[in-house]
Parts: structure tokens; C-alpha cells; sequence
């Protein structure tokens, strides 16, 4: 490094906190998340912009990194372009056919990062520097924890409307099956009269905090996935190369275009109800020395390919060209 940068966060996310932030970190870079006493997202557009300042004063970044949170405010994009500081955004919400937050911020950002690629010639025609960064895991917090496995199979996913779909397909039957299943997450009970929901199942358990994945993957044989997008080759959950990097769980997720290309034959990629059932029993007539082999080669794979370092060298990268 020829000088020491300073990269400041303005969302304190698990994605954040727990993923790219300590890639910087590894790399030798100072870091400064706003979490505690400068954090943003509950506040007013107004008073978000005058924590960032102080922010700003305090810490000196050279780089600030955004994954805009609802109600976030565009001033502190405008404070950054007055004060000459690099400002980068993440848009994490991008797909094929909904990139309309991707698009707003966009308009602010001085260089984009997006997870699919589909989405890059929309802000390259804008003139905008646009580039593809994928999810990662974090191998010093995604890691296996010694534990007793106690679980067959869980989901860690929020009940949203467009993968009723999916749920219904691939997670309903596994439950109405009456398999050893826990699913964690919010939206699950709320209204019995939604289109799918869990409330009249033993299988829902209520919120999984973040900090207790590496724990509940290690304890787990299978771990199932959900996505919210079919049709990119690049666009995934966060959460795929998450339970690969703990090294746990063996991860069975409904097929896209995007988990096979990304992973290979390190996930299990069902395209039926009935392919999702047939994998599953496998999986849970496997030894756990079996299981754990390719677990551990899962684990492997997304340490040397998706490695939060790797994304915050891209950071690093672009904030350089720029220059």
C-alpha cells in the first residue's frame, strides 16, 4: 500500500459488520463503521446527514462505502462530492428486472458495485463506472463451530411474497412431509390468510440473529436456500456463500443460472419438489464424515473465490483508477 486509506461505512449491517468491512480490515486499511452512537438508519434524512459530518471530521476517510437503507439520505452523498472523498455503493438489491434503486443511487455514487451483472450496461449507458462484486463470506467469522449436530434440516430466509412460489414448491412439501425442519426468519406468522405461511407448523422457530449462524450451520446436515431471482447468472442470496464458508451444512437450494455457475457442484441445485426430496434423503443417509468431506471442499472453494479480501480489493482497485 502506498498510502494508508481510511474507508468509512454508513450502514452498520451483518453484510457490513461481519462480511466486506473486515476484508478491508485484513488488508491492512482502517475501517470505521457507523454503528452505536453515529448510526443512521433510525434517524431522520436531516439528522443523518449531521452525524455523517461529524463522521467525516472525526475519522478523515479517504473512501466511504454505502448500501443504501431505506429513507437514506442523499445529502450525504452530496456532502461527500463537496468534501472530494471517494464515495462507492453496493447496490445489493439489483436483479434483471427490478434495478430501481440501483438506478436513484446511482445518480449520487461515484462508482457502483453491483450483484448481477445483467444490470452493468443500464449504468454504463448512464456514463456511470460500474462493475460486478458478488457476495462473500468472511473466513474469520463464517467458520465452523465445535458442536454436537442436532439438526437435519434448516432455512434461515424471510417469508417475502415473491418466493411464495419457491416456498410452495420446495419447503412446504419437506414440512407437510413432517421432515426434522426449522425455519427461521420473519413474515412466517404474521397473517394466516396470506398465500403461505407457517402458522399452523411446529417447523417455524422464530428470529435467527446473524451472530448465531456460524453455530446453527455447524449443529445443522442440511441447509436449505432461497433466492429471489431465476434469471441472472450472477445474482444471489448473501447467504449461499455464507453457509459454504462455515463448512457445516450442506447447502440445497432450488436451481438458478447463477448458484450453478457460481458454485458448481459445491451446492446441491434441485429443479423439482421431487428432486429437492430425493436430495435431501440423500444427504441425510450420508455418514457425517461424508458429509463434512464435502462440506469442508465447499468451505475450500469459496475461501479462495469468495472471499470478502477479494471484494474489498476491488474497492481498492477502482477508488485507485479513479484517481
Amino acid at each position: 500500500m502506498s498510502e494508508k486509506l481510511k474507508i468509512l461505512f454508513t450502514n452498520n449491517a451483518p453484510l457490513i459488520k461481519h462480511g466486506i468491512a473486515q476484508g478491508f480490515k485484513n488488508l491492512g486499511y482502517d475501517i470505521f463503521i457507523m454503528d452505536k452512537n453515529y448510526q443512521l438508519w433510525d434517524k431522520s434524512k436531516e439528522r443523518q446527514v449531521e452525524i455523517f459530518k461529524r463522521a467525516v471530521e472525526e475519522f478523515h476517510p479517504s473512501i466511504v462505502f454505502s448500501e443504501c437503507f431505506a429513507n437514506f439520505a442523499e445529502g450525504i452523498f452530496e456532502h461527500t462530492k463537496e468534501k472530494g472523498i471517494f464515495h462507492v455503493f453496493f447496490s445489493i438489491e439489483d436483479t434483471p428486472y427490478d434495478h430501481w434503486i440501483g438506478d436513484y443511487w446511482s445518480d449520487y455514487a461515484d462508482h457502483i458495485f453491483t450483484t448481477t451483472a445483467e444490470c452493468l450496461p443500464n449504468y454504463w449507458n448512464k456514463g456511470r463506472q460500474a462493475e460486478l462484486m458478488l457476495f462473500g463470506c468472511n473466513p474469520s467469522f463464517h467458520k465452523s463451530v465445535k458442536t454436537d449436530i442436532t439438526k437435519d434440516i434448516v432455512l434461515v430466509a424471510n417469508n417475502y411474497e415473491r418466493r411464495f412460489q419457491q416456498t410452495k414448491d420446495y419447503i412446504i412439501p419437506l414440512v407437510e412431509q413432517n421432515y426434522n425442519i426449522e425455519i427461521y426468519g420473519n413474515e412466517w406468522w404474521t397473517d394466516s390468510s396470506k398465500e403461505v405461511n407457517l402458522c399452523n407448523s411446529n417447523a417455524y422457530k422464530g428470529y435467527m440473529a446473524y451472530e448465531n449462524l456460524p453455530l446453527l450451520y455447524s449443529s445443522s446436515k442440511i441447509a436449505l436456500g432461497q433466492n429471489l431471482d431465476g434469471n441472472s447468472v450472477t445474482q444471489s442470496s448473501m447467504r449461499m456463500a455464507e453457509v459454504m464458508g462455515i463448512g457445516g451444512a450442506l447447502l440445497v437450494s432450488p436451481y438458478t443460472k447463477s448458484q450453478e455457475f457460481l458454485f458448481n457442484d459445491h451446492i446441491y441445485l434441485p429443479k423439482t419438489g421431487q428432486e429437492m426430496i430425493d436430495m435431501v434423503d440423500e444427504i441425510l443417509s450420508m455418514t457425517d464424515k461424508q458429509r463434512q468431506l464435502k462440506a469442508k471442499k465447499a468451505q475450500k472453494y469459496v475461501y479462495k473465490y469468495h472471499n470478502y479480501d477479494i471484494r474489498a480489493k476491488q474497492v481498492i482497485d477502482a477508488y485507485y483508477g479513479l484517481k
